[in-house]
């Protein structure tokens, strides 16, 4: 007992405050109490907060650097989970673009790899394909612990550089197993490429589901991707070539050296492959059945309509061999020639694409930016030589060529929108 509590209770009368009644100070006590309980849970609330609030924050960081992100989708009646990542994920990540050699131009390749490489290869997590690290010294054989992209695979000397076949079938392979991605686009170095749409237009796949897009062509009653637009298979369908393979079946390899149109066009094989021995078949890619996503020309060419006429031939009777809406005959041009999310374009000559993309990058800065203005700017960077732009490339309109230029500007701002969800994966 403290001297004053004994104080207060002998002597009342000498505390300045008011003489409180026994049944009062008890409730006093009891409100003290109540008050202390009050705010023990009030404290308790703030820490509950607090935690969550953190909680919330760690899951937003995780989610916004996708270091874990667990996909979950109903898809074909029953419940998938599956991976998904960007370049800070410490596993498998969500896509990664091969390259593969392009037979057109072999010796400005490096030149291509470069441009690649300053460009759109890190976000879409690029692995060139070379037989020797010399054909791109600027970077190192695959590495699962890096995350700096572009990557090399380098095929083994065993096989040449003129043996399609077998160099597809261990590219395959090799993403497959040793990379293990959910998807994997297959291009070729003259190919470009809009990362931001290849995530947009993944993001509702799941990579359990077998899967070979890209724009499909005829071949005789076959049905193939084009392989310079470019095609995506899934880690489901990958794994999938990969044991026909280690099964031999017939279907699906062929001897080695024999059948050198097979050896220039090994997606033939693959696509005849998926087709017959997997039933794995191409799907009509158009946004809204009407706008492709993945062109085997350039931005001009497909613009303009200026296409080649096998490459019309090739989208003939689609319907009736893969049950495709009738309207896929027809190849759109001007401003219906594009999705908005359109994921790429071929026959891109390094200086191009330089242009294209830093073009597509201005208009996302700055969607205001003026016809007149973004005329000038592509007048001034597009390259005008023939050698500068391909033998395949076409060059800009004629200045005075209204329409053209209509149509063209109109199509570059449309695939560079924030409207078509410019994200990383």
């Amino acid at each position: 007992m403290s001297y004053l509590h004994s104080r207060r209770r002998l002597h009342p009368s000498s505390h300045s405050g008011p003489n409180l009644s026994p049944r009062l100070t008890n409730d006093n006590k009891g409100e003290k109490a109540k008050q202390k309980s009050d705010l023990k849970c009030a404290l308790g609330i703030v820490g509950s907060f607090l935690l969550v609030g953190l909680g919330l924050g760690y899951l937003i960081l995780q989610h916004k650097h996708r270091k874990v992100i667990l996909h979950t989708m109903w898809s074909r009646g029953k419940l998938a989970v599956f991976r998904g990542s960007n370049h800070l994920h410490d596993g498998a990540p969500r896509f990664v673009t091969v390259i593969m050699p392009s037979i057109v131009n072999p010796d400005g390749r490096l030149l291509r790899l470069k441009s690649i490489a300053d460009t759109w290869g890190p976000k879409s997590r690029a692995i060139y394909v070379v037989h020797n690290q010399t054909e791109f010294p600027d970077a190192g054989p695959i590495d699962s612990l890096s995350h700096a992209y572009p990557q090399l695979m380098i095929v083994p000397p065993e096989i040449g550089p003129d043996e399609g076949v077998p160099r597809l079938i261990h590219v395959i392979r090799t993403v497959s197993k040793q990379i293990d991605p959910d998807f994997a686009f297959f291009v070729n170095d003259h190919t470009f490429v809009i990362a931001e749409h290849v995530c947009s237009f993944l993001s509702e796949l799941n990579p359990l589901d077998d899967m070979y897009l890209g724009h499909a062509l005829k071949n005789g009653e076959d049905v193939f991707n084009s392989g310079a637009a470019g095609y995506i298979l899934s880690r489901s369908t990958m794994s999938k070539l990969v044991k026909t393979w280690d099964e031999g079946d017939p279907k699906c390899v062929i001897q080695k050296n024999t059948n050198r149109w097979l050896q220039g066009n090994p997606g033939l094989l693959t696509a005849t492959c998926l087709k017959h021995s997997l039933h794995i078949s191409t799907e009509d890619t158009r946004k809204d059945g009407k706008y492709h996503r993945f062109h085997a020309f350039g931005l001009n060419r497909v613009v303009t309509g200026k296409v080649d006429q096998w490459y019309m031939n090739k989208h003939q009777e689609l319907n009736r061999i893969a049950g495709f809406d009738k309207s896929y005959e027809t190849i759109m041009s001007g401003v219906d020639c594009c999705a908005d999310d359109t994921i790429s374009f071929h026959y891109v000559e390094h200086l191009e694409t330089r242009v294209l993309y830093h073009l597509r990058q201005a208009v996302l800065d700055n969607p205001g930016i003026s016809d007149s203005d973004l005329k000038a700017k592509m007048m001034k960077e597009w390259p005008v030589d023939v050698k500068d732009l391909g033998g395949y490339s076409r060059g800009l309109p004629s200045e005075s060529n209204e329409k053209d230029w209509s149509e063209l500007l109109s199509v570059l701002r449309k695939i560079s929108t924030q409207n078509t969800k410019q994200v990383e994966c």
